[in-house]
């Protein structure tokens, strides 16, 4: 199973635990079962057994069966779908972009007295 929707996950878990719970006492082959999940630790594994099988007077909260439940079984989720396949991108170093080079503006046309912008507000000694 994916581990893409955790609502859906918490579900799956949920109901796993109810069933070895409620049906660990009766049938031994299921922990044959649970044997065969990736990555479980058998250890801990046979500390959940003893638990399921002779449980304490004082019963522990559900919720702490829970998580050491779903601590058994995390070999069971994978990546989510969308993660699987998908191919990583390794970008390259890039050359440097090189700037072009500005032609060089000739000062002297600018400066000269008739021509430009320069001569379009000089006043001429015809406008006085």
């Amino acid at each position: 199973m994916h581990g893409q929707h955790e609502g859906c996950n918490a579900a799956l878990t949920q109901l796993a635990f109810l069933i070895y719970d409620a049906l660990r006492p009766r049938y031994s082959e299921l922990r044959a079962v649970m044997t065969q999940i990736p990555k479980i630790q058998l250890d801990t594994l046979d500390l959940f057994d003893q638990r399921v099988l002779n449980p304490v007077p004082q019963k522990p909260g559900d919720k702490k069966r829970k998580d050491q439940f779903k601590k058994l079984i995390t070999g069971t989720v994978g990546k989510p779908l969308g993660q699987q396949f998908k191919k990583e991108v390794h970008i390259r170093n890039l050359p440097s972009l090189f700037k072009k080079v500005k032609p060089e503006v000739k000062r002297d046309a600018l400066d000269s007295e008739n021509s430009g912008l320069a001569a379009l507000f000089t006043p001429q000694p015809e406008d006085i």
